[in-house]
């Protein structure tokens, strides 16, 4: 939330002063891609809890869940939103750019690129880069020092397939208010994707929630061509509704026992609109049970501070998406890393990391490490087939790496926090020494800049920076976001714009900016929080280990819900399906692949299904659909003898082996092969 504090003496009416802050950001790597992403708005969360207060000049109260509440929601600024301003230099060489909603102006200049929003963005939405540098194909172990700090980022060769445990996948979709629309489509569509890409013997449980939790069997169901096409019936049939209640879908998520030789996985697909982020870290760190937790955030402005932080509690991965975006795609590419890790337990060996807990590395996301010290740096994990480890000669970094070093270390400090709130006394004074030696905000420091020139008296003013809702959200979801907060009678500022104050959300002790680290290069100070509000989260948490702990909400499978009218239902598929978006031929074939790999239960229009996966750039080792390869060629192997069979799994091994995929003539002869036969002549043409 923005909040100006005025002071007259400080800044007298009608003057400007210009505060410049530099952000220093490690950028994740996605697929090949580094991806930057800068906020512009603060959408409405839920906040769950008891009301205890309200300290701050937000529209939500304090609750035993949230006890800073009141400091991190600002009002509703209805309308479009303030005119976003903003351009973006991107060093070079540059393999390939692309942005997020906004129409942007790019100019390419020395290999690099420099891009702006068009004059008609707003600050509704995060406005996102997706960069690829000249040597994306190609990552390979790197590392970079300034002497003091090294940073290394690792990713196994991409052909290191790790072996598939038979998987128990369990998948949590919000339903919420919130998700209404657009996202709730994109969720569905996330859904249905993700559970056509499970493998022979993998069994599934899907899950909705909102301020309930329901699921459609409250077992694991096994993966069979009738139970697929059950869960689609049941996910198209969602609709939107309550608040976002997520702590108790993730307990329901980590509920099943485990079982020895299966992998669990979690798959968390929401908007992330919550505030009591550190009893949703301690959820999942606690009760996982050895659970990897995966996240999908779908939104214009998702929270995705709160994303990561959940996925790294569950030593899993994160992704955010716009509901516009190819959702099926990105499920395509987090299918890769459902299965088991590439590698665990890396480390740098003989050094101080930021995060002392080791990392899982999956198919297609590297891990950065930050340690202390320069020279050789030596990594060290667990792979499928043995001890890997490898020595990486740092390069001389082209900026300083303290602040990174500070920021991780801050992250993982906060992330222990809300595990071990216990050990407070211990960690507030770590954070607040790492955050002063590298000019950082924290939730122990801010920043503090003091004018000496001279003193102009009078009385202070706050200013509260109404935040706009994000493109794709109307006043009545935001109403449905906040309508349920626990109010205080009095001393609540109305939200502006005459926007009825409606449901909360519960926050994390402290909001974790989605930047990395911030520095003010101005003669600045930092200054510690106050001890009158580290006695109020005391009191806080006091009173909430004094009170009675609320019922969790059952998981009860859910009711169907009626049928529509069979005239209207079909009236309403048809224009759907018409207005719908050309599904590309490799997206079509994953979704009616049967549970086996097959096709149809035919080899033949299984064959001719391959050939098309081929053609679109997949194999069992890389492109979109390495699922759908894989589960094919394992239906075939049995149908080898068959001569369409065999030359279908030649290709594929030819292609593996580095061959480029040149269609022949021979191919034609699968031409009849059912709709997948007339999809590989479609593409041959």
């Amino acid at each position: 939330m923005t909040s100006t504090r005025c002071a007259s003496g400080i800044l007298p009416p009608g003057e400007e002063v210009r505060v410049r802050v530099v952000v220093v950001e490690r950028l994740d790597s996605v697929d090949g891609r580094f991806v930057w992403r800068f906020p512009t708005t603060i959408p409405p969360r839920y906040l769950p809890g008891e009301a205890v207060g309200h300290s701050g000049p937000g529209v939500l109260p304090d609750t035993t869940a949230a006890p800073d509440a009141s400091r991190l929601q600002p009002p509703v600024l209805l309308g479009n939103g303030a005119p976003l301003d903003l351009e973006v230099s991107v060093a070079g060489p540059l393999f390939a750019l692309e942005s997020s909603l906004h129409a942007v102006s790019m100019g390419f200049e020395g290999g690099g690129a420099r891009v702006a929003p068009s004059a008609s963005a707003r600050c509704d939405r995060d406005f996102v880069l997706h960069v690829s540098t000249a040597d994306a194909k190609a990552l390979t172990p790197r590392a970079w020092t300034d002497g003091a700090f090294t940073l290394a980022l690792f990713e196994p060769p991409g052909a290191a397939l790790a072996p598939q445990l038979p998987r128990d996948a369990v998948f949590l979709i919000d339903i919420s208010g919130s998700m209404d629309g657009e996202k709730l489509d994109a969720a569905k569509r996330a859904v249905i994707a993700a559970v056509h890409g499970l493998m022979p013997g993998d069994r599934f449980q899907l899950i909705a929630f909102d301020d309930r939790v329901e699921a459609q069997h409250s077992y694991l169901t096994e993966v069979t061509d009738t139970t697929l096409q059950q869960a689609d019936v049941w996910v198209k049939r969602l609709r939107a509704r309550g608040g976002t209640e997520m702590l108790p879908a993730l307990k329901a998520g980590f509920s099943l026992p485990p079982v020895a030789g299966r992998l669990r996985t979690v798959l968390f697909i929401t908007d992330g609109q919550a505030w009591n982020e550190g009893e949703l870290v301690a959820a999942v760190a606690n009760r996982r049970q050895g659970a990897l937790l995966f996240t999908l955030g779908i939104d214009t402005a998702a929270a995705g501070a709160l994303l990561k932080k959940l996925a790294r509690a569950g030593s899993g991965t994160c992704e955010l998406l716009t509901p516009q975006e190819d959702v099926e795609a990105a499920v395509a590419r987090l299918e890769a890393r459902f299965g088991s890790p590439l590698i665990t337990n890396l480390v740098a060996e003989g050094r101080v990391s930021a995060r002392t807990e080791p990392q899982v590395v999956f198919a297609g996301r590297p891990a950065a490490l930050l340690v202390e010290g320069d020279g050789p740096i030596t990594l060290r994990g667990d792979s499928p087939s043995g001890e890997h480890r490898v020595t990486l000669t740092p390069a001389r970094a082209p900026m300083p790496l303290g602040a990174l070093w500070g920021r991780e270390r801050i992250a993982a400090l906060e992330d222990r926090l809300a595990v071990r709130p216990f050990e407070e006394e211990a960690i507030l004074p770590e954070i607040r020494r790492v955050a002063l030696a590298h000019h950082l905000a924290s939730r122990c420091t801010s920043f503090v800049a003091v004018e000496t020139g001279r003193v102009v008296t009078g009385p202070k003013t706050e200013i509260v920076q109404p935040h706009a809702l994000p493109l794709g959200w109307s006043e009545g979801m935001a109403g449905q976001a906040m309508a349920s907060a626990p109010m205080m009678p009095s001393a609540m500022p109305a939200p502006s714009g005459g926007a009825t104050r409606s449901r909360a959300q519960s926050a994390p002790p402290a909001p974790e900016p989605m930047m990395d680290c911030m520095m003010m290069e101005a003669d600045a100070e930092v200054d510690e929080m106050s001890a009158p509000m580290r006695e109020q989260r005391r009191e806080v948490a006091r009173s909430k280990k004094a009170a009675p702990p609320r019922a969790a909400s059952p998981v009860r499978a859910a009711a169907p819900p009626p049928p529509p009218a069979p005239g209207r239902a079909k009236q309403e598929l048809a224009e759907k399906e018409a207005a719908a978006p050309q599904t590309a031929p490799d997206a079509q074939l994953a979704q009616t692949q049967g549970a086996d790999g097959s096709f149809g239960h035919d080899p033949r229009r299984t064959a001719a299904a391959l050939l098309v996966l081929l053609i679109c750039g997949s194999t069992r080792f890389k492109g979109l659909r390495r699922r759908a390869v894989t589960k094919a060629a394992a239906a075939l192997e049995a149908h080898r003898a068959l001569p369409e069979v065999s030359l279908a799994l030649d290709a594929l091994a030819a292609a593996e082996s580095g061959a480029p995929v040149t269609p022949s003539q021979s191919w034609r002869s699968l031409g009849d092969a059912g709709p997948e036969g007339a999809a590989l002549l479609g593409l041959l043409r």
